[in-house]
């Protein structure tokens, strides 16, 4: 079973645009909190990883489907389900709930790499029996 990793947060005044709602950038930096959510869960954060593998984890793509607006003091879940794990790339489904329902739902693609970041590298068997 993939592993999943579940935080929560209230939406703070800063986090709103001028229409009142959660300005659209701010759901990505909620999907990051939740990706760093899921290595701390285990122990780890992006150092950790370099420093115990000699590899980085790095996002490469992400894609946030929104599904409702989000506003002041409004009390959310994050979770990050590990869904795929590959030879060099980890697929992560991220959603934001509000009351138990989707208020967004994101795809996140991270990849091993060498320390230079110019070449994939495998994951870490360690890594693999830790999230799946």
């Amino acid at each position: 079973m993939p592993y999943v990793s579940s935080t929560h947060h209230r939406v703070r005044s800063y986090e709103l645009d001028s229409y009142g709602h959660v300005n659209n950038a701010v759901y990505m930096q909620w999907l990051e909190h939740g990706r760093s959510r899921l290595l701390q869960d285990k122990g780890f954060d992006y150092n950790k990883i370099e420093e115990r593998w000699g590899v980085r984890f790095v996002t490469v793509s992400t894609k946030i489907d929104f599904h409702m607006g989000l506003h002041l003091d409004d009390e959310l879940a994050f979770t990050t389900t590990v869904a795929r794990i590959g030879t060099t790339s980890v697929t992560l489904d991220q959603q934001i709930l509000r009351g138990g329902e989707v208020a967004a739902a994101g795809q996140t693609v991270m990849v091993f790499t060498d320390p230079s970041m110019s070449k994939g590298a495998s994951i870490p068997e360690e890594f693999r029996s830790l999230y799946m």
